[in-house]
């Protein structure tokens, strides 16, 4: 593909005929400057709200497709389940499985079930 030159002269007739189309039926929007309309701190929150949006998909992609099929590749069932805030929250006690190992199965037991909670 060639790379775009100047414009030709005959070019600017066509696209003021198609502005001036625009304008007869009214296919325009007007310009409205978010700070004297009072909505650039709407704006500004649901930006930083799509950016969080992002960051947690992001994160919660690499979290299925790397950490948990690395270190618990029995955790998949516990994707989209009801005990997901349960796992969640053992995950955040013992991130890596040596950090299991280094306890007893009692002292395991103990720490699993008081970080996550009663039984419900």
């Amino acid at each position: 593909m060639a790379p775009a030159g100047p414009r030709k002269p005959e070019d600017d007739p066509k696209d003021a005929q198609v502005i001036l189309h625009m304008l007869q039926i009214r296919a325009v929007r007007i310009f409205q400057d978010p700070i004297v309309a009072g909505t650039h701190d709407i704006q500004e929150l649901s930006k930083t709200h799509d950016a969080a949006s992002r960051t947690k998909t992001e994160l919660w992609h690499r979290i299925l497709t790397y950490y948990l099929p690395l270190y618990f590749p029995e955790a998949g069932r516990f994707h989209r389940s009801s005990r997901m805030d349960w796992f969640l929250a053992f995950l955040e006690m013992f991130p890596s499985p040596h950090m299991i190992s280094a306890l007893t199965q009692e002292e395991f037991a103990k720490a699993a079930w008081a970080g996550v909670g009663p039984k419900v």
